[in-house]
C-alpha cells in the first residue's frame, strides 16, 4: 500500500480506537494471560491503547508493553496515570527490551509485520526473550476469513456509515483495507496492510525459532477448537526445550 509506514495504522486510529472496538471484552483474554504468566512478567508487543495491558497490570501482573505508535501509547498513558504498564516506543520486530518473560502476548500484531522475514525474525527474538519455562500466545487472523476483495457495510445509524474497502493478494498473502467512517458530513480512513499466515506456515516459523505448538483454541477462553470457519485462532507456543 503506498505511502503506508508500520506506524501508520496506529497513528491514524488511535484517537478512536477504543471506540471502534468499544464492543469487544478483554476478560477472557486477560484471564488466560494471568494464568499462563502465574505471578511472572508478560511481555504485550503492539500493546496500543492497554486494552489488555490495564487490566492485566490491575491484576497485579508485571507488564512491558512495547508499540511502533507514539498516539497509540500516549492514549495507553492517558489512561494510565499511575503508570501501572511500562510503555517502550519502538520496532517490536527489533524486540527493544531486556529480559525474560514468562508470557509473550501478541495480539492481532504480527500480521502486521510486512513479510515472511520480518515476521521469521519477530518469532526469533521472542524466542530469546522466552523464560525457558514460558509461553507465546498468539491471536492470529484466519486467512480464509479475509481473502474477499471488495466493499463492505460494516454499520448503519441515523449519523454514521462505516465502510470496509479490501484487497487481497494471494502471491505474496498481503490483504489492504481502508475502514472508512463517515460522520457528521467528515471522512476518516484507517487504513490496514496486513501478511496473513496460514497456521501451518505459522507453526513452521515458529518451530524454525525454536518454539514449538502446545495448544490451539477458537477462543481466548479456551472452550472450543478452531475451526475453519473461524476469523482467528489462539496459540500457545513454548521453547522447544521447555
Amino acid at each position: 500500500m503506498q505511502g503506508y509506514q508500520q506506524s501508520t495504522y496506529g497513528d491514524r486510529i488511535a484517537d478512536s480506537y477504543d471506540q471502534l472496538h468499544g464492543n469487544w471484552s478483554p476478560t477472557d483474554t486477560v484471564d488466560t494471560v494471568v494464568e499462563l504468566a502465574d505471578g511472572g512478567p508478560v511481555l504485550e508487543l503492539g500493546v496500543g491503547t492497554g486494552r489488555v495491558a490495564l487490566p492485566l497490570a490491575r491484576r497485579g501482573v508485571k507488564v512491558t508493553g512495547v508499540d511502533v505508535s507514539e498516539p497509540m501509547l500516549a492514549q495507553l498513558r492517558e489512561k494510565d496515570p499511575d503508570g501501572l504498564v511500562e510503555t517502550v516506543l519502538g520496532d517490536f520486530i527489533d524486540m527493544p527490551v531486556r529480559g525474560r518473560f514468562k508470557v509473550v502476548l501478541v495480539v492481532n500484531s504480527l500480521l502486521q509485520l510486512a513479510g515472511a522475514d520480518t515476521q521469521r525474525l519477530c518469532l526469533r527474538n521472542i524466542a530469546r526473550h522466552l523464560a525457558p519455562d514460558g509461553v507465546l500466545v498468539l491471536e492470529e487472523a484466519n486467512p480464509a476469513a479475509f481473502t474477499r476483495s471488495g466493499l463492505e457495510v460494516l454499520r448503519i445509524t441515523s449519523d454514521e456509515l462505516h465502510l470496509l474497502a479490501a484487497q487481497y493478494d494471494p502471491v505474496h498473502q498481503h490483504y489492504f483495507a481502508q475502514h472508512v467512517v463517515l460522520r457528521d458530513g467528515q471522512t476518516r480512513l484507517h487504513p490496514m496492510a496486513l501478511r496473513l499466515t496460514s497456521t501451518c506456515e505459522l507453526d513452521l516459523m515458529c518451530e524454525a525459532a525454536g518454539l514449538r505448538l502446545v495448544g490451539r483454541w477458537g477462543d481466548w477462553a479456551r472452550t472450543r477448537p478452531f475451526l475453519a470457519g473461524d476469523r482467528s485462532h489462539i496459540s500457545l507456543y513454548r521453547p522447544v526445550e521447555a
